[in-house]
Formats: structure tokens, sequence, C-alpha cells
């Protein structure tokens, strides 16, 4: 049997027990420590453990072990684990997580026990056991509609071995083909000189073949475990320190690194030390050993491989350049943005608007786009819809647009046939290889939209990032920050504005939902606004500029939902969906700010945490008695929890950083009583808090 326990990394594990002995850990290699199912059943059963686990070495059983292929609340199962279980027929059960599905059957050929990524998805796996030194858990709780009995499995691992194996190895080449494709055949100077220069900077002065080997990793048939110390060796021949080395491989995890998920850094510690420095070393394609000083500093007269950042003068600057826009003062031509909103406030009609925009070179809301362009749509939730929104956006815009500029003698937009291609899968954002993912897809479509309609790729956008990113915690701003990277990477790779779509939070007031991590790393922000009644209906729609760098901002502008008929269903009933119309005409002004904002950027935080308390478990009071004032109040300590998960703070600790977060929430308290914007008293012994006045 089994015992969920914390390994030294704190990672849940599953430790074997003896079922006869619960106290008494077992061993996989070990018969002796194993007992029948009966008595593993009865000490589950007795709570003695968590769960039955079988062992698989010396015996006759072999099993696949299928990674994140199921859906915990609605039991979809993905349609690759669909297609290995119907190629091997035999009997099958839900793991323990709920998220796996593992396939038990015979199986008598030689020992195998491999860990394969299944391609093209975010984090699926086979995990494929023959005589494994290893115990697999049981659970009974069968896969509907897989057989009863145990399958021969033999020829099925074999065959899938193979085959993850060649889709591996198919995948690297087709992401080598693509960057080199990409450097020979860019669509313009501008994309060409981004994709020659794509690799991260720390890269750009390494031999194309060491290069190539941290990226790809060796060929096949190649000793990975001495190419992986080839490469580090080499990399420290030039300087790198162990956190630097770190840092490379783990941006390309599918490279020279991929079998050291998990230990990447104790790896390279160990053949950083196993490395003679100084020493002399001959490096491929060098011809000659590099010599080093005693001290490890290069000899006198021989070049430094590492060289200082390059540095760009005030007097080489050309100082009349226009920034580039995408849409004039409102969203660059290369970045990142949000366009955040409330539910019902029509954020993926904008979106779909703003795509339309470009593709045609019409105005968007009133501006002018800059810059003509395809679209890569990424829809991790709401895919279906895109087809008959699409439909809507050519009954109502596209189309005349398309007339209007034939007449006018510019290139018309064809209506059947437009620039915009969509993903229905977002791997998650907060994962270290989803922007290599994503670029390798938006590759694909910047060749197709080069080759067909001449055009390059000017906007992608992300519907939802909140389904899209994968948080394990939204409001953690290091997750943020990966997901913010993310976008950015992907925007410099294509040349492309990237804009994410996301929701609220609970007050309007705070903006984006999650981290304030979010907006501070956008270059732009928009906000869809709306009134909403009691009932759901919503009116005054207007987009806001919460945010653009090199403009500014405040401006809103109304708009409106048009419904359009598209068709007729089978019944006949009309089949509708909206395009946005925008009054442009009425674009509002930011007012002039009479006083300073007397909400500092630090107190800020203090008042969307207060905010979101009050929005959650906020109450009314009369904090001074009966007789005295009632006020919207929320508790002390629901005010301080909301804080912490907005705050971002720094430290090498957990406990350093919980002390900068504690000492932050009491100065911004302390501030904003002295300054009159927030008052604190105790309600019945416990502390609450409120806003002041006309702050409120």
């Amino acid at each position: 049997m089994w015992k969920w326990e914390l390994n030294d990394k704190g990672k849940p594990t599953k430790v074997p027990y003896r079922a006869d002995a619960p106290s008494v850990k077992g061993s996989s290699t070990d018969s002796r420590t194993w007992a029948d199912h009966s008595t593993a059943a009865a000490a589950v059963a007795a709570g003695r453990a968590d769960g039955i686990g079988y062992a698989l070495h010396g015996g006759k059983v072999g099993a696949f072990d299928l990674d994140h292929c199921r859906d915990r609340e609605t039991q979809e199962i993905a349609p690759w684990a669909l297609k290995l279980l119907a190629r091997a027929k035999s009997y099958a059960e839900v793991t323990p997580s709920g998220e796996g599905i593992r396939i038990l059957g015979f199986a008598e050929g030689s020992k195998v026990h491999r860990r394969q990524r299944v391609p093209m998805t975010a984090e699926g796996a086979v995990e494929t056991f023959r005589d494994a030194e290893r115990f697999i858990t049981v659970t009974g709780d069968v896969v509907p509609d897989t057989p009863a009995t145990l399958a021969q499995l033999d020829a099925v691992i074999d065959e899938t071995v193979a085959e993850l194996d060649e889709a591996k190895r198919a995948e690297k080449e087709a992401r080598r083909e693509a960057e080199q494709d990409a450097r020979r055949e860019s669509f313009s100077e501008r994309a060409a000189a981004q994709a020659r220069s794509r690799s991260y900077d720390a890269e750009r002065d390494l031999p194309r073949e060491l290069d190539e080997l941290v990226r790809f990793g060796p060929a096949a048939g190649a000793d990975r475990s001495a190419a992986f110390h080839h490469a580090v060796c080499w990399l420290k021949d030039y300087g790198w320190s162990v956190d630097r080395i770190e840092g490379l491989l783990s941006a390309h995890p599918n490279g020279v690194a991929e079998k050291y998920e998990g230990r990447l850094r104790g790896e390279i510690e160990r053949c950083w030390d196993k490395a003679e420095a100084p020493r002399e070393r001959s490096r491929p394609g060098n011809g000659r050993g590099s010599q080093q000083n005693g001290d490890g500093s290069a000899p006198r007269g021989e070049k430094d491989a590492r060289k200082p950042i390059p540095l760009r003068w005030h007097r080489d600057a050309n100082l009349d350049a226009d920034r580039p826009w995408l849409v004039r003062d409102l969203i660059a031509e290369v970045g990142k943005g949000l366009l955040s909103g409330q539910w019902g406030s029509a954020k993926t009609f904008i979106a779909l608007d703003l795509s339309g925009c470009v593709m045609t070179g019409e105005p968007f809301a009133g501006r002018n786009v800059m810059r003509r362009g395809g679209v890569l749509f990424i829809a991790p939730e709401g895919a279906f819809e895109i087809p008959i929104r699409l439909k809507g956006l050519v009954s109502g815009k596209v189309a005349g647009t398309a007339i209007s500029q034939a007449a006018s003698g510019e290139r018309p937009i064809d209506p059947d046939d437009m620039p915009f291609a969509w993903i229905e899968e977002c791997p998650r954002l907060v994962d270290r290889d989803a922007a290599d993912l994503l670029m390798l897809t938006a590759d694909a479509a910047v060749r197709e939209l080069h080759e067909r309609y001449d055009l390059p790729l000017a906007l992608i956008i992300v519907d939802t990032v909140a389904a899209g990113a994968g948080f394990d915690d939204e409001n953690s701003a290091a997750e943020t920050q990966k997901v913010m990277n993310a976008l950015e990477r992907l925007s410099h790779h294509t040349g492309a504005f990237v804009l994410g779509v996301d929701h609220f939070g609970k007050a309007v007031e705070t903006g984006t939902r999650g981290s304030s991590a979010k907006e501070a790393a956008a270059d732009t922000v928009l906000a869809a606004l709306a009134s909403r009644d009691e009932a759901g209906n919503t009116s005054n729609m207007r987009m806001a500029v919460r945010k653009v760098r090199g403009a500014r901002t405040g401006q809103e502008t109304p708009y409106s939902l048009e419904v359009v008929q598209i068709g007729e269903d089978r019944w006949g009933d009309p089949v509708t969906t909206c395009v946005v119309n925008w009054e442009a005409d009425r674009i509002a002004e930011p007012m002039a700010s009479k006083a300073k904002d007397p909400w500092t950027r630090s107190l800020k935080v203090l008042r969307s945490a207060i905010l979101n308390a009050l929005a959650v478990a906020g109450s009314r009071v009369r904090p001074f008695g009966g007789e005295g004032p009632e006020v919207l109040a929320a508790r002390q300590e629901d005010v301080r929890q909301e804080f912490y998960a907005a705050y971002p703070t720094e430290g090498d600790t957990e406990a350093q950083r919980a002390d900068a977060r504690k000492k932050a929430f009491k100065r911004a308290l302390l501030q904003g009583v002295e300054n009159g914007l927030i008052a604190t008293r105790d309600v019945m012994a416990v502390p609450h808090v409120w806003l002041v006045g006309e702050q409120a």
C-alpha cells in the first residue's frame, strides 16, 4: 500500500508501505514486503494508508500511465488518450488525482520504463511500464466502456514508445526548420531582423553548434548525458556562471537538458565541478585550445568571449522618428496589453472589431489603424462562437468596407477569405515552454499570411487570459509576471501586438482581476465599462483608456451593440450575433485634475484591498455607538489578507517576504489614517476599517 508524504522539496509523493506492517516502508523490488490484495485493501479501509499499489517488477503485468488527460469535473477524456484506450482494448481505471488514466494488461517483453511527452499538448504525457522496478496505484475506479479483462499489451507498448520517440524527433525537426525558414525567408526586413535576433541576448555570441545543442539536444542515438556534460563545460569555458547556465537551459526545456527536469541545478553543478578549470579546452570549430591563466582569467592579448551590452548614444538616435503604432495613440505596433472589463461589457466583440479594423485598415474606435495585417486569435474558452461572430462581423462591417475599398482603388479585403486564424487551446502560460509552443504556432500563421495574403501578422489576441494562464494562485505576482513575460516573448518574436482579454475584479475600481502586476506590466490597458441593473441588462457602455505608453489616458469612447441576423436555424428561427458600433464623435476627454490625488502609489494597494474586502464581506456598522453615523466597513483582518495577496514582495525566503508584507501593511494603514483617507475602530472587540467621506 502507499501513503502521501512530502519529499525533500516539499512535493507530495506516494511512498510504499507494507500492508501487513503499516508502519514499515515497503519496496517495489523486494517481494518480501508485498502482500495480497485483500490484506492491502483491508489496511486502506482501516485508514492506515491512502491507497493500494501493485508491484510490476518480475511479473507479467505492464501498464500505461496517461497524465493530464481527463477533466475531473466533466470527466471528459482528451482525444489522444481515447485513441490509446481504443488501441489497447484492455482494462483501464482513473488514477488517484482524477486527471489521469492507467491502462493495465499482460506484458512479457524486455524491461521498459519511459516517460514521454505527448506532442502538441500542454502537459499530456505517457509513462510506460513493463517489468519496471516500480509500483503503480490501483483505484478500482473503472473507466466507463472499457474492457473488464487484461489484454496482451506487448505490441502496443513497443509501437507507442517508438511512435512517441518519432513524434518528438519530428517536432524538433519541424521547430528547427521553422526557425531556419524564418531566418531565410522573412516577410519583411523588420521580421527578418527579429528572426535573426530572436535568440536570447545571452546566447547571441555562442557558436552555432553550441546554440543548437542547447535548443534541440543531440542527434538521435547520441549519449544524452555526455552531450549535457559537454554543453555545461563548453559554457563554463566561456565564463558562464552556474546561475547563468541554469537560466539558459531552463529556457529550452526540450533541448539538451530535457531529461533533467526537476533536477537541472544539481546536474549542472555536478558537471561544473567535474570540469577542469583553468585548463585548455578545444572548442568545436575553433581549431585550437583556449588558454587561461592560473587565476582563471584570459591571457593578455586573447579576446574575452564575453561582451558588454551594446551602448546606444544620443548622437546616433533619430530624434524625429514617430512612435510605431498599430492603432494611433492607443496600441503600439509591438508589445503586450489588456482589454479588461465587467461581465456583459462585450469584451470579445470589441476584440473582434479591433481584428476587423486591423485586417481592413479601417479606424478603430475613432483612431487610425497605422499597420494593416493578419490576426491570430487564441481562444482557450468560447472558441465555438468564433465562426458565428466572424460571420456577423463580415455581414455588419467587413462586406461594406470591401465594397468601399474596391470603389476607391484600395486593395480590398476578401470577405470570404479574411487573414484571420485561430486556435482552440492555449498552453498554460505560467509554464516555461508555453511561449515556445505559441511561437511555433505563430510561425505557421506568419508563413501562411505572407504566402496567401502578402500581409504580416499584426495582432495576436488571447481570449481570455484567465483561461489561458493556468494560474495556481491568480493573485500571485510571480505567476502573473510569468504570464506577461510569455506574452512579451510572443510579441517580440512575431513583431505583432499581443492583446489579452481579461475580467475585472470584484470591485470595478480595482481594475483587472488578480495581481496588480498584470496592469503594471502591460503597455496598454483598455477597460470595457457598463452600467448593469439587477436583471443583468447593460447600458452606458464605453471603452476607457486606463493606460497607454506614449499617449494620453482617461478618454472614454461610447459604444453600442447592433444585433445582426446571419441566418436561420433548422426550425426557421433567426440566428443572430452582434457587432460594435462606436460613437467616436463623443470621445470624452479626462477632466483636468484640480488637486493632487491623495491616494499615493503606496496607498492605492491599500485602497484596492479595502474595496475588495468591502465587496466580499463588508457590513454596515455604527463604530461610534447607536447614535453615531453608520458606515460600510470591513474587518481589518480581511483587509490585511487582500493587501497581502496584492502586495508584491521581494526576499530570499518566505519568512522575509511575509515580514515585508507585514511592515508594508502597518505602514500603509498608519499613513491612510494620518492623511484622513481611512478610519479604524474596534466594533464588538473586532478591528474594522472603512473609507472616509468622499474618498469612499
